[in-house]
């Protein structure tokens, strides 16, 4: 089968350095030759950007762009940027004015650390959490299963004030998790681990108006989102009910196809329902469509995309979990949830970042994301999401601001799943697919070196 790289939300599994063809007619405002070294090295990164535009760019009329023009406005900052940062900035708004997803600069360890071991199974030392920014605060987003983060008691909800004893604002450890310049919607951060640091003093503020702050030490280790779903594996006891619940933090790996095999096979077998999480990143078309079979029959589709895998059938109730940032191919996978009506959708109305892209290395070591095809073909009706979100079955505000914790869309789905399955006539247990050794491991070379169609990961 002939397979190309596609990330569907941010993020894929390889790069490649695109060879730094003109996409000027003449340099301004002088000859390359008259550059310094660190300008030459800046325009080179701006014409790699517009280079990969021009031969990649899914919509081949530029979203009305002339890229010419767009390289004469931007030229000059360009030259008088700073490396890095300072750059990617001024680079990151001229990719906004494409006003797409899946398209921006990140910096290379934020990659590294970020996103690769997730789409090759390996492990980075992180501190397992994200962070969202409201009205100038920022605020602990996520925070992973069996994490450093969880370890160390840092809660969801966290307003994070001090890093280190210095503002988390200026605090050189904070970085842009890849967000999406062209989008509405505030950037998402991680904080950088630095060589030399093995601790991470956090001072937060856990209740609006504490005047105290509360310090949480967290060690930075090892650990990636397909371990993290694995460790989200459980049972939830409500009102006498058993419901199974699982948080896929992207679909980047067939870990995540393992992990729920894994789970209706073994964990829930007397579970009267089930929770499944899709807050988060995107990924792999083929891995979405994996996780979707025990629920309904994904989009026949052709070449790349096609092919089918043996997993378990699941017909008692489900319900599945939403929130604003539910992006790319969770989006695909919550539309044809809700096409089909296999279960309430509960949550916020997702962004609507739906293109399918990769990630392309430039020259001074950063990584840029870019759409490279419409995916309109992996939703029931061929629809167009990008910039249409899916709206949720039951509407519920994630009330993330000094959460402690708390997690108000969950909340809602478990009380959601209970009065569906009081309502539901009872029905057999999940059906086993055969358990084959030979087939599952057949199963399991979707792993991410094998994968060359992605959809994306997400913030």
């Amino acid at each position: 089968m002939s397979r190309r790289l596609l990330l569907f939300a941010l993020f894929c599994v390889s790069a490649t350095l695109l060879s730094l063809a003109p996409v000027h007619a003449q340099e301004q405002p002088g000859a390359k030759s008259e550059l310094t070294a660190q300008q030459k090295s800046n325009q080179d990164v701006l014409d790699a950007v517009l280079t990969a535009v021009r031969r990649s760019f899914y919509d081949r009329k530029f979203r009305g762009l002339d890229l010419a023009q767009l390289r004469a406005k931007y030229l000059q900052r360009v030259l008088e940027s700073k490396p890095g940062q300072p750059l990617h900035a001024v680079l990151n708004e001229m990719i906004a004015e494409f006003k797409v997803s899946h398209f921006g600069i990140m910096e290379g360890d934020v990659y590294a650390v970020n996103f690769a071991p997730e789409m090759n199974n390996t492990f980075s030392v992180r501190p397992g959490f994200d962070i969202s920014r409201s009205k100038g605060e920022y605020f602990v987003a996520n925070v992973y299963h069996d994490s450093a983060a969880e370890k160390a008691g840092l809660l969801r909800g966290d307003r994070l004030v001090l890093v280190n004893g210095q503002p988390v604002e200026s605090s050189p450890l904070l970085v842009d998790a890849g967000s999406d310049p062209g989008i509405p919607g505030e950037p998402h951060f991680f904080l950088r681990v630095a060589d030399d640091v093995t601790e991470l003093a956090l001072s937060v503020q856990r209740r609006r108006g504490d005047d105290k702050l509360t310090t949480v030490t967290v060690k930075p280790s090892g650990i990636n989102m397909i371990y993290s779903t694995k460790k989200s594996v459980s049972v939830i006891e409500y009102k006498g009910k058993r419901f199974g619940y699982i948080r896929f933090w992207h679909f980047l790996h067939d870990g995540m196809t393992s992990a729920l095999r894994n789970a209706l096979r073994r964990d829930w077998e007397n579970c009267d329902g089930l929770i499944i999480d899709l807050r988060g990143r995107g990924g792999s078309p083929l891995v979405m469509n994996a996780c979707f079979t025990p629920f309904g029959e994904p989009p026949r589709s052709r070449g790349m995309f096609a092919g089918r895998v043996s997993m378990p059938k699941w017909e008692k109730p489900v319900v599945a979990l939403q929130d604003a940032g539910s992006r790319s191919a969770k989006e695909v996978y919550a539309h044809n949830w809700k096409y089909l009506k296999i279960g309430p959708l509960v949550g916020e109305t997702t962004p609507g970042a739906v293109l399918g892209s990769s990630f392309v290395a430039l020259p001074d070591g950063s990584q840029m994301i870019m759409p490279m095809q419409d995916v309109g073909s992996l939703t029931y009706g061929n629809v167009q999401l990008e910039g249409n979100g899916v709206t949720p079955t039951h509407p519920v505000k994630d009330l993330l601001e000094y959460a402690e914790g708390g997690d108000t869309i969950k909340d809602a789905g478990i009380k959601v799943l209970y009065d569906l399955v009081l309502a539901t006539p009872k029905t057999p247990q999940a059906t086993p697919a055969p358990d084959k050794k030979a087939e599952e491991e057949k199963e399991e070379q979707f792993a991410a070196g094998d994968l060359r169609e992605l959809m994306g990961a997400g913030r």
